[in-house]
């Protein structure tokens, strides 16, 4: 349907928003693909240490 579609359009940009985020936030170790909550975390941490970068 319409609606399926566009909630799959929906997603598929979500995801590719998420995959640009773990493409510009380091990772430590570990090969896996960091979960979209880990994703999250570790970029408020990277912001958060660029932050303290700068006021220095």
């Amino acid at each position: 349907s319409n609606a399926n579609a566009r909630e799959r359009k929906r997603m598929q940009s979500m995801n590719a928003a998420f995959d640009r985020l773990r493409g510009v936030i380091p990772s430590f170790g570990g090969h896996r693909k960091l979960s979209k909550y880990e994703t999250l975390q570790m970029a408020q941490s990277y912001i958060t240490a660029l932050e303290d970068v700068l006021k220095q």
